[in-house]
């Protein structure tokens, strides 16, 4: 007897209708739903609590309230600095009244000498006259900076005459400063203590005045909100320009 081999195909691969994986399929089908239920009709379903829902609305709300927290203390802290501007203007600014910053203006040699003494005074004059509670920030132990300082810069060599259309300017600026300490351990009355007035502005060929200094405070109304209260440093400038006449 030959050998023989049998090579009649077989078919492997289910047909179309046949029931072979049915049962794969539907319990795909049913992950599927499950998946895209909602949390109320997983629980229905499977009687399985929403345990991530409960997560995510807990840092849902954990981070609310942190941003309501974080608002509230900007808004103190905004406020807080925005009442003590105003307040500065109104202390070292002489006639100022609100809304006036773009009009706030002196014309005169003794009107920009009468405002700056002003403002020296005032601050001399903190620990009597305001009501809230400031304190002077001094210069550096050994250092020369003082805790007012007076400065007006100005072109080394300036001449103009606009009689004659000429003027002579050499554009290096030279800064002059002067120096003021509070006496301890009360300022002395601005009347007893007048040496900043012998400080003279060099009007021919001036660029600026300022005045600057620095002053500590502490917002205590954080305390109604629970909160430990915050300490503060303004460093607060006095300045005014004064630009060369020009002749036309």
């Amino acid at each position: 007897m030959s050998p023989s081999m049998d090579m009649s195909p077989q078919a492997t691969c289910p047909r179309p209708g046949t029931s072979r994986g049915g049962g794969s399929e539907e319990e795909l089908r049913r992950r599927l739903k499950y998946f895209f239920m909602s949390p109320c009709d997983k629980y229905r379903a499977r009687g399985r609590r929403p345990v991530k829902l409960g997560l995510q609305l807990a840092k849902i709300l954990l981070v609310t309230v942190q941003l309501i927290l974080f608002g509230l203390s900007n808004q103190m802290v905004v406020t807080f600095k925005e009442e003590n501007t105003i307040a500065f203007k109104h202390l070292f600014l002489k006639d100022y009244v609100d809304g006036a910053d773009d009009s706030y203006a002196v014309y005169t040699q003794r009107d920009l000498y009468d405002r700056m003494f002003y403002a020296m005074e005032k601050y001399l004059a903190i620990p009597n006259e305001t009501i809230g509670r400031y304190a002077y920030v001094r210069g550096e132990s050994g250092g020369n900076q003082s805790a007012l300082m007076l400065c007006q810069q100005y072109y080394r060599k300036g001449r103009i005459d606009p009689a004659n259309d000429t003027f002579n300017i050499d554009p290096k600026i030279v800064t002059d400063c002067l120096g003021v300490d509070p006496e301890d351990p009360q300022p002395l009355p601005p009347e007893l203590d007048r040496s900043y007035k012998n400080f003279t502005l060099k009007f021919h060929k001036l660029i600026n005045v300022t005045i600057q200094f620095k002053l500590k405070a502490i917002n205590i109304q954080t305390i109604i909100n629970n909160e430990i209260p915050d300490c503060y440093t303004f460093t607060i400038t006095v300045s005014a320009l004064a630009p060369l006449p020009t002749s036309g």
